[in-house]
């Protein structure tokens, strides 16, 4: 248990360290402020607690580094649950978008700001975190200063992939339905392959409409 202590403050001591050293140039060129610590939330609010808060073995933490200016703000985040590092920017109090979001609504490549998980060790931070500071650096013009277009575009981006990912996740529940459906319809559950498609009819492909209505007509024969 004491191994595991040193480790994650080594790994926390590590990523405090290297966004100071990466990220300095938003201060020194750019003139924003610099604060750091572990985040939590209250009432709806996120608070940068003090790095002497560290959080108690075995739960997990989030840890913050933040870049102010004029209401504007670039955080790069750092959780156990995962252990990813992501990179933000916030240009109101209240609107975050992603570093890459700005990039890919610019029209330039944005891999090099993708957040990156199973970040933990001292040896894959400094590398992520070169990464992504490099690649800030070299947009800074683009993501530090977006014009309100751009901050459009990149909201109708996220949108379009928002309703994509709920499209393939309804594909996905939907063709798992459909299996056990026809594991249903194998063993002559009929009751077990209507309670499963029906629900689901206007979406069915003309095999598993054909179980469903299988299915019903045997039912209703036999409900007598």
């Amino acid at each position: 248990m004491q191994e595991t202590s040193l480790s994650t403050d080594k790994v926390l001591r590590c990523f405090f360290s290297e966004c100071e050293r990466h990220f300095r140039f938003l201060e020194e060129r750019h003139g924003y402020s610099f604060l750091c610590g572990m985040a939590e939330y209250k009432n709806n609010y996120k608070i940068i607690k003090p790095l002497e808060d560290r959080p108690e073995e075995g739960r997990s933490f989030s840890a913050v580094t933040r870049y102010e200016k004029d209401g504007r703000a670039i955080e790069i985040c750092f959780g156990n649950e995962l252990f990813m590092v992501e990179a933000y920017s916030f240009y109101n109090p209240f609107e975050r978008f992603e570093l890459a979001e700005i990039l890919t609504a610019a029209r330039k490549d944005s891999q090099c700001l993708a957040g990156d998980k199973g970040v933990s060790t001292p040896e894959l931070i400094q590398k992520t975190l070169g990464r992504i500071a490099t690649c800030l650096e070299k947009h800074a013009r683009v993501i530090l200063n977006p014009g309100p277009k751009l901050l459009e575009r990149a909201m109708t981006i996220r949108s379009a992939r928002l309703e994509q990912g709920l499209r393939q996740k309804h594909s996905d529940a939907l063709q798992a339905i459909c299996a056990d459906a026809a594991s249903a319809y194998l063993e002559k559950n009929y009751r077990r392959v209507v309670e499963l498609l029906e629900p689901h009819k206007a979406y069915l492909q003309k095999a598993d409409l054909k179980k469903l209505e299988r299915a019903k007509k045997y039912l209703l024969s036999h409900s007598s």
